[in-house]
């Protein structure tokens, strides 16, 4: 395995999450383990993004997120991949943009905007991505829900930009229990005006309520066949194995299968997932990860291990150490990779995570300032700042005391850019003032 393979690897296995890779998904079973809401006050407010090129680490990637107040963050206990996309995203912002380096620094190049009801419940998810000439829209997700809060029904719509119009092309629908219990699912896809039946399944629960078996249908253009199954084993209600099978003419074939385990305090702390080799007819081993926990069951090392076919044994390909405020809000993951069975001395990729204090006082007091695009946030040189309609812009950042350490006047642009060169560390206020607009301001961290 060479160097760059490795790096690529652990980068992926930490942070990835739209790959159907063991790795990912070892990141969605750790995610399960062990939920944990943010302290009071505080959510996440942004994360910045670093990756070693060779010679030093550049800033790559970077995201903020901006609320209405009484709205804040529920990360998973790894908080390797903040849960941001969708209709179920536990980040419960309003906006979010996400940008990255195409070769000339940090731009945005998608946005995730969400409305809630009257209960705090997410009712619509748009995103939108910037292609050239601003941002496009892409997806939008609609919600339906239950007295409990329950998504009952999710109706997927994509852009049609030949149309200028929203094109269904899918819809799914739940029903839960009285305990707000899974009992079946079934989407219908649409497609040039038609709909058809496409996947459901069907749910099964314990005692205890547990999800104990998932039998899965697809549609033969006239009926619902069995396409597959997933059991899951739990032991004081903790899942420890399950197992992925899918139907074919012959029966039941092996596919996935996995286990998942426990310290001494019942915090999770390895997960073991392995692939079913249709040619040996055995089970073979993909990944394993392991962890060490501190003393709140909050994870501080997780190591990646590659089975080596060779020798038999494990061999750790990354290994991710994680830093808290006071709070236990996660603050830095420090990934690292190892090479000849040793760790490299700079870690090859590090995601920041900055949170910010706010006061709960209801949804319905929400900001109704304007917000401006800024980028990069955080930074340590320049904050660029995407005006667009805005003319002669007075251009002010205050330190959190209420003091101002830089100010600007922009005049007849649509972007202009502010130096923080030399400041201290921290958090800071961006204001900008404009007539005919209303104030906006940004929370911006200067690193």
């Amino acid at each position: 395995m060479g160097f760059a393979t490795t790096n690529a690897q652990a980068q992926a296995t930490f942070f990835s999450k739209n790959t159907p890779s063991s790795a990912a998904k070892a990141i969605v079973q750790s995610s399960r383990a062990g939920a944990k809401t943010t302290a009071a006050y505080w959510r996440l407010a942004a994360t910045s993004d670093y990756t070693f090129d060779g010679s030093s680490l550049e800033l790559t990637d970077s995201a903020f997120y901006k609320y209405s107040n009484g709205r804040g963050s529920v990360l998973t206990a790894d908080d390797m991949n903040p849960d941001d996309y969708g209709l179920s995203s536990t980040i419960l912002y309003d906006t979010a943009v996400m940008l990255t380096d195409n070769g000339g620094g940090l731009e945005p190049y998608r946005r995730y905007i969400s409305n809630y009801d009257g209960s705090n419940r997410r009712t619509e998810f748009l995103e939108q991505f910037d292609n050239g000439g601003g941002m496009k829209n892409n997806s939008k997700h609609l919600a339906v829900r239950d007295a409990n809060g329950n998504i009952t029904q999710e109706t997927t719509l994509y852009w049609d930009g030949m149309s200028n119009k929203w094109d269904t092309t899918g819809i799914t629908f739940r029903v839960f229990d009285s305990q707000s219990k899974l009992l079946w699912d079934s989407t219908v896809s649409h497609a040039m005006g038609v709909s058809d039946p496409s996947l459901m399944s069907v749910y099964t629960y314990d005692g205890n309520g547990n999800m104990v078996h998932a039998m899965n249908y697809g549609w033969n253009g006239s009926s619902w066949d069995t396409s597959g199954q997933v059991i899951n084993t739990y032991n004081n209600n903790k899942i420890v194995t399950s197992l992925e099978q899918d139907y074919d003419t012959t029966g039941w074939v092996n596919s996935f299968a996995d286990s998942t385990g426990y310290d001494n305090n019942g915090v999770y702390n390895y997960y073991l997932p392995k692939y079913w080799d249709v040619d040996s007819a055995e089970w073979v081993y993909d990944q394993l990860e392991t962890r060490t926990n501190n003393s709140k069951g909050l994870p501080t090392n997780v190591f990646f291990s590659q089975w080596n076919d060779t020798t038999g044994m494990w061999e750790v390909l990354g290994e991710g150490e994680v830093s808290y405020d006071n709070n236990d809000n996660p603050t830095k993951i420090e990934v690292y990779v190892y090479f000849g069975g040793f760790k490299l001395p700079t870690p090859f990729f590090i995601r920041n995570m900055y949170w910010e204090y706010y006061f709960n006082v209801g949804v319905q007091d929400a900001d109704n300032k304007e917000h401006i695009v800024i980028y990069p946030n955080p930074t340590s040189t320049n904050i660029n700042i995407v005006l667009s309609e805005r003319k002669d812009a007075n251009i002010r950042l205050t330190g959190m005391s209420g003091q101002t350490v830089r100010s600007m006047q922009a005049t007849g642009v649509q972007k202009a850019t502010l130096n923080v060169s030399g400041l201290p560390a921290g958090n800071y206020i961006l204001s900008v003032d404009s007539e005919g607009h209303a104030p906006a301001t940004q929370l911006v961290t200067v690193q």
